[in-house]
């Protein structure tokens, strides 16, 4: 990793780091196929990025959210 990437990642406060679904998934302790149903039907809320709109990213708050109310 680069000196510029780890400077930045550090600079960005916790609530606003994005996961990739994958990263979420391992978080969770899921498949990936289950966090992309989630995802697919609105249970855990995400945000689509680029030209495509196909990369799905999860804001951390969200997925801290989401890992809240399973506990409730």
């Amino acid at each position: 990793m680069t000196q510029q990437l780890k400077h930045n990642q550090e600079t960005i406060p916790p609530e606003l780091r994005l996961y990739t679904t994958a990263e979420a998934a391992a978080i969770l302790n899921v498949s990936l196929r289950t966090l992309q149903s989630w995802v697919r039907n609105g249970t855990l809320p995400h945000v689509r990025l680029g030209e495509s709109r196909r990369l799905v990213r999860i804001c951390a708050q969200d997925l801290e959210n989401f890992i809240q109310q399973s506990y409730r």
